[in-house]
């Protein structure tokens, strides 16, 4: 059995004030940089010799201190990307709901909305399914493969190995977004959650609540 190492970006511009980041390629921010580090360091003492990541910088730059130390390629993979907004790029939340009422409502309820001009979370559990379903095709027996994403497609991922699918948005599953630099793990042949939002390589300063305040849970 082998596993993949879902490791969530650590904290990047825009994270703190809860912007609608998605696909922009911001960069980490200090605070991220360290969080990468430590999570780098756990990589490298779970035997992790493989990298693969979101092209965006943000969730290279998180594996990229463990894949230097070991002298290792890291190689991208478009849909592991978050989600495109589209239209809502950038903004916060207020902005969203004062530009698009009617769609802001829906999404606060629970409606899984397309962005305008971006995807929806279908979509995106799409494309992080299959990449995935993939790359575990390619897992030799007992290797761990860290894989650098984000929020949005470790949770997709984490729902789909335990057989929840969203009624809605993604966030009506049970399960809680993933914190900044931290491992979801999953097992294969399988998938099977082997661990879930795992930060036992983060000091307490480097902790964050990855709640979004506007969100309604079920």
């Amino acid at each position: 059995m082998g596993a993949l190492l879902l490791v969530r970006h650590g904290e990047a511009d825009g994270n703190r004030d809860h912007r609608f980041i998605g696909q922009m390629d911001v960069p980490l921010s200090e605070r991220g940089r360290r969080q990468a580090a430590a999570v780098s360091e756990r990589l490298v003492a779970l035997g992790v010799r493989r990298f693969i990541a979101s092209d965006l910088r943000r969730a290279v730059d998180t594996i990229a201190p463990a894949a230097d130390q070991l002298g290792v390629p890291i190689e991208t993979d478009r849909r592991l990307r978050e989600i495109d907004n589209g239209e809502w790029r950038g903004l916060y939340a207020h902005e969203v709901a004062a530009r698009w009422p009617d769609v802001w409502a829906r999404y606060r309820a629970g409606d899984d909305v397309a962005r305008p001009g971006g995807e929806r979370w279908a979509d995106v559990r799409r494309r992080v399914v299959g990449a995935l379903r993939e790359h575990a095709d390619d897992l030799g027996d007992g290797e761990l493969v860290a894989v650098g994403t984000h929020g949005g497609p470790t949770l997709a991922a984490a729902s789909w190995a335990v057989g929840l699918r969203p009624r809605g948005n993604l966030y009506q599953v049970r399960l809680s977004l993933p914190w900044n630099a931290s491992i979801t793990t999953l097992g294969f042949p399988g998938p099977t959650l082997v661990g879930f939002n795992d930060v036992g390589h983060l000091p307490p300063d480097l902790l964050g609540d990855a709640e979004m305040p506007f969100l309604q849970r079920p």
